[in-house]
This record gives C-alpha cells, structure tokens and sequence, in this order.
C-alpha cells in the first residue's frame, strides 16, 4: 500500500480501538475522517481498497473494523521487538503497555553501560549487549527499537541487520540508512521540537474584535 494509506490505516485502527473502548458498536465515515483529517469520501475508498463493507446510515460495525484493520497492518501476528539504549527514552518504551494491542512485545532490553546492566525495567531485566544475537535468535527477534546516542545509532543499525532484524523504529537523533529490503521508521525528537516551536513562535494571533 502508499505510505499515505497505510498511515491513514493505522489512525482508522487507533480510533476503532478507541471506539470499541467506549463501548461504541459502530462508527461512521464521517466519524473517522473528522478525526483522520480527511473528507468522508476518501475515508471510503480507503475502506474498499482494504476490503472493508459499510452499511448506509450506520457505518462501520468496530468489531469487523478492527478484525480487518489487523489482517491488513498485520497486528493478529504477534511481533517480537528489543529495546538497545535504557535512557530514560528507552526505559520509558520498555515500560509501555499500549504496544500489545498492536501485537508489539518487547522481549529484550540492552545497553552497553555496565551500571545499567542488571536493573529491572517495567518487567524486563537490562541485558548487557553480548546478550543480544542470543536473544534474537531464540525469539526470532525481526524489530528492534534504538534509542541509543546518535554517534552510535549507525553502527548499531548496521550490526543488527546483519543478525536478522528486518525493521527499525529509530529514536536516535539521525537518521540511519538501511538496505532496501529493511523497513526503518525515524523519529527525531529534535526535530519534532524544533518544527513545534516554529510554529508557536510564528502563530498568527487573531486579532481582538472592535469593541
């Protein structure tokens, strides 16, 4: 799918679970693209294009919803993930509990600094990275989350695509190149901060009306 859609997808599936949350047995077109920031009418051919039948005046049912939005992303097969860097980043992500329902477990959490090593994180134990290629290979590890400093980022992306892992969430403040057949995903905070600034520092302040 473009990658426009399968962000567009993967909102459809956060609000549906949302909804089914709530108790919420239906939702609509309208619904979705309020919330997604597109029209109606593309929140429609996206559902046809994934398989996904509506009814007139009701919409879509949550429990049918979410069951296809999960064979389309993916989330019914359960995905091993390890963690690499326990900053306060990584610690945080290690202790998250929303990743299960998208299928996400995190089975392994390492760093290379030795005072770390040992120090119970949420329910994981700090491995030390020697421990790594073992825990991939027994899990069948393909995702790992890197939350290491920028400087090593590269060189750890590198070594952990040779021991199998075919997808990346970066949150090293670079971003790392990888081969074609590996799916990498950059989240550089620093710029995330940097662009939400611009904008407060640059909004335009409505004007005050006469009196």
């Amino acid at each position: 799918m473009p990658k426009a859609l399968i962000e567009r997808v993967a909102r459809y599936h956060q609000i549906a679970s949302r909804a089914g949350e709530s108790g919420q047995s239906q939702v609509s077109s309208a619904e979705l693209a309020e919330y997604v920031g597109v029209d109606a009418t593309m929140v429609r051919k996206d559902m046809a294009i994934i398989g996904v039948g509506g009814r007139p005046k009701v919409g879509y049912f949550v429990g049918d919803l979410l069951a296809r939005l999960n064979d389309v992303l993916g989330l019914s097969r359960r995905n091993e993930a390890i963690v690499i860097g326990c900053g306060g980043l990584g610690s945080a992500i290690a202790r998250y509990p929303g990743f299960a329902r998208y299928g996400l477990k995190i089975v392994g959490v390492f760093d290379s600094d030795f005072s770390k090593v040992g120090q119970l994180v949420g329910e994981h134990r700090v491995l030390p990275m020697e421990k790594c290629k073992s825990v991939i290979e027994v899990f069948g590890v393909r995702i790992a989350i890197i939350t290491a400093p920028g400087s090593r980022a590269q060189q750890l992306c590198d070594w952990l695509i040779t021991r199998g892992i075919v997808g990346i969430w970066n949150f090293a403040p670079v971003d790392l190149r990888v081969p074609p057949n590996v799916a990498v995903r950059n989240e550089n905070l620093g710029i995330g901060a940097a662009q939400l600034i611009y904008h407060v520092n640059n909004r335009t302040t409505p004007t005050a009306p006469a009196p």
